[in-house]
C-alpha cells in the first residue's frame, strides 16, 4: 500500500505541556462535572445510610468515594508525574509516523504498530500539532513541522475526512 504522508516527531517537555494543556480543554469540563455529581450524591447517600443506621451501606459508600477518588484524581496525577520523569521527555524520544489510506503505523525504540483509523478514539488539531488518541487517556502527538513526506495542511484535510465526527480543530 502507498505510504500517503510520513512524519517524525521529536517529544520534549513543551510539547507534552502543550498536549496536556490541550487535554485539559477537550476533557476537563466533563470529567470535573461528572466527578462532582458523584461526589455529590454518593454523600448524600452514604449521609442517609448513617442516619438510617445502615453502617455496612455507609462504609461500603466511604470505600467507594476513596476507590473513586484515587482512580480520578491520584492515579491520573501520578500518571502525569511519571510520564514527565519518562525518557520520552528526555528530548530524544522520536516517533516516525506513516500514514496510509486506511491505517498508520508508528515505530519508536519502544517497538511499532499499526492502528487503524476506525479504532481511534479522536484527533484533535491544533496550531502547532495533531493529537491522535488511541484511546481516551493516551494519544500521539504528531507535530505539524514534522512531516517529511506531504504537509500539515494537506494531512488536516486527509484526516479530517477519515476521522469524520472524531476529528476537532481547536486552533
Amino acid at each position: 500500500m502507498e505510504k500517503l504522508f510520513e512524519n517524525k516527531t521529536k517529544y520534549t517537555q513543551k510539547e507534552y505541556d502543550l498536549f496536556t494543556e490541550s487535554y485539559k480543554k477537550e476533557f476537563a469540563k466533563s470529567d470535573y462535572s461528572f466527578m462532582m455529581f458523584n461526589f455529590i450524591f454518593f454523600g448524600i447517600c452514604m449521609i442517609i445510610a448513617f442516619i438510617e443506621k445502615e453502617f455496612i451501606l455507609a462504609f461500603g459508600l466511604i470505600i467507594y468515594l476513596f476507590a473513586y477518588f484515587w482512580f480520578k484524581i491520584i492515579r491520573p496525577v501520578k500518571e502525569v508525574e511519571k510520564d514527565k520523569k519518562s525518557h520520552k521527555m528526555s528530548g530524544s524520544f522520536v516517533n516516525n509516523f506513516e500514514f496510509y489510506k486506511n491505517y498508520l503505523k508508528v515505530e519508536n525504540v519502544d517497538g511499532k504498530a499499526q492502528i487503524y483509523y476506525i479504532k481511534l478514539y479522536r484527533v484533535v488539531e491544533t496550531k502547532t500539532n495533531f493529537y491522535i488518541y488511541i484511546s481516551r487517556e493516551y494519544a500521539f502527538i504528531v507535530s505539524k513541522f514534522g512531516f517529511t513526506k506531504g504537509t500539515s495542511e494537506e494531512f488536516s484535510k486527509f484526516i479530517k475526512k477519515k476521522m469524520f465526527t472524531k476529528y476537532k480543530n481547536r486552533m
